[in-house]
């Protein structure tokens, strides 16, 4: 079933790309979205409600980066060891993975495709609002179909001691096990409640199976792939938050984030509300795809070396990304104003990661990274400094 699902999610490649380009426009949402104070009977496509301009900073601002960290540790893990999956080298199920996952392996060029893909569609949206934002809920409806089957489908299996896992063929899909057609109406329901009711709960769990999604159908396996994305998704955020304004005569990015109602954030309620309805704090996709990237690829390092994850990359990784999402929670929940969250995390992630390879003596190897999971599994290889 490991590998069947595996196959299945890299033909869903292309839509993954997609949401990449969305979460990343979503970056920041919380920062840009204006308060609106949305009644029951008030039209549920508009923007989220969040705190207003003279409101203190929140317990929830903290709790949002709380969140963050548990959604990067459980995806970097899964995306390293997917559950109930044997990883020995020796294994078949671990040869499929490492199969499938290398299909998804993000290279230098297509970080420059990312942001040259993103900045056309991010104009597409800002200049034809009303058909693309028809278009993108479609997508993303499918694609969290896709992504809450492929979160829930390990442990439905476990549950019903594989009884379902036979693959039957499905024209145009391939091999399915039949357990997905029994997951399917569970994951159809859970996004046509969302659409009829906005419900931030379910918003919450359909992101989070589209981050797991990601963390796990793309990755990225050098400090060199990883540089070039994060610098470019760096700029890419200061040029459509604060530039685009002067060229556009409107800034795209706060126009794109407020007309877009998808659930490409994380909604955390504020415990010190004010007004008749629920606030929010929240936290774009993007601020937790693009960083996880690299949190990932650091769990990796840790585990092809044998190195406990408290101790190596990961561990440095994970609490510059904590503590730049603390700063700029601080600063956009006193402040109120616009914050691109990546300038804040990608020196909070990339930094503290160069600084561990540059102690240890690895800068270069690192610079390069792995090949596979595997390759640093025989004898030959150097002992971790």
């Amino acid at each position: 079933w490991a590998s069947s699902a595996m196959r299945n999610l890299n033909n869903a490649y292309l839509l993954v790309a997609c949401f990449l380009f969305l979460a990343c426009v979503s970056t920041d949402g919380r920062k840009l979205v204006q308060p609106v104070h949305r009644a029951a009977h008030q039209n549920l496509n508009a923007p989220v409600a969040t705190a207003s301009k003279h409101s203190p900073l929140d317990p929830s601002n903290f709790l949002v980066v709380v969140i963050a960290a548990f959604i990067l540790v459980y995806g970097a893990n899964r995306a390293l060891r997917p559950p109930f999956v044997d990883m020995d080298g020796t294994s078949g199920e671990a040869s499929a993975y490492e199969e499938a996952a290398e299909a998804g392996e993000m290279q230098l060029h297509t970080t420059f495709m990312f942001v040259i893909v993103s900045s056309c569609s991010l104009v597409l949206i800002f200049y034809f609002m009303s058909a693309m934002s028809i278009l993108i809920t479609i997508l993303f409806s499918l694609i969290s179909s896709l992504s809450l089957g492929a979160l829930i489908y390990p442990y439905a299996d476990r549950l019903t001691d594989n009884r379902y896992s036979r693959e039957v063929e499905v024209p145009y899909l391939g091999p399915m096990p039949v357990l997905t057609f029994f997951l399917a109406p569970v994951c159809i329901g859970a996004v046509i409640g969302w659409l009829v009711t906005k419900s931030w709960i379910l918003n919450n769990i359909l992101a989070f199976s589209l981050i797991i999604f990601f963390l796990t159908s793309v990755r990225l396996s050098s400090l060199k792939v990883a540089s070039s994305l994060l610098v470019l998704a760096f700029f890419y955020d200061i040029f459509w938050v604060f530039i685009s304004s002067s060229i556009f005569g409107k800034n795209v990015m706060v126009t794109v984030a407020t007309g877009l109602n998808v659930p490409i954030k994380i909604l955390v309620p504020l415990m010190w509300s004010t007004g008749d309805s629920t606030q929010f704090t929240l936290i774009g996709l993007g601020d937790i795809v693009l960083p996880g990237l690299l949190l990932c690829f650091s769990l990796r390092l840790d585990d092809a070396k044998g190195v406990p994850a408290r101790s190596g990359y990961f561990a440095a990784t994970l609490v510059g990304y904590c503590l730049g999402l603390t700063v700029c929670e601080v600063v956009v929940g006193s402040l109120h104003v616009a914050q691109p969250a990546m300038i804040y995390l990608v020196p909070g992630t990339l930094l503290p990661f160069a600084w561990v390879a540059r102690r240890r003596g690895e800068l270069e190897w690192v610079w390069e990274g792995l090949k596979s999971h595997q390759r640093l599994r025989d004898e030959d290889d150097p002992p971790y400094p």
